[in-house]
């Protein structure tokens, strides 16, 4: 997954990796792994730069091309995105089985995702917004 779009706005914002990574709460390195695509942002980071960059986290994704919506700054409860994956996954008449099927993993995953047990990943919340036609906003209840 390409994180382009965040470089972009931090080079447009003018802020140094060490800056943006402290204002995040984690190390330069991490941070620049992330930019380089080295390793996938966890979640939680990627609504952390939304909050701290008041983006659209659907724009760092690709999910939109609109840059700046109206939403709140929440960190993410996993209670809530559980119920709204479950809300999305019953919405377009999939059984977890199913889902899981279309992510490469088991249906436990999904109802561990589903009862808030388990962070999600990234690449995962992404495909399963894709899938449900939802944005990740809707599903970390930022709008």
């Amino acid at each position: 997954m390409k994180f382009d779009r965040i470089i972009e706005l931090r080079d447009e914002l003018e802020l140094t990796q060490r800056v943006i990574s402290e204002k995040l709460g984690c190390t330069r390195s991490a941070y620049s792994l992330w930019e380089l695509n080295k390793n996938t942002i966890p979640l939680e980071y990627l609504n952390k730069i939304s909050n701290e960059l008041k983006v659209n986290i659907d724009y760092l994704v690709y999910l939109s091309d609109e840059k700046y919506i109206d939403f709140n700054n929440v960190d993410i409860d996993r209670k809530i995105l559980g119920e709204r994956i479950k809300i999305a996954r019953k919405s377009i008449k999939y059984t977890q089985e199913k889902l899981a099927s279309k992510l490469n993993t088991t249906h436990s995953v999904i109802s561990a995702y589903e009862h808030g047990k388990t962070a999600v990943p990234t690449l995962f919340m992404i495909e399963i917004a894709k899938i449900t036609n939802k944005s990740l906003n809707w599903f970390l209840n930022k709008v």
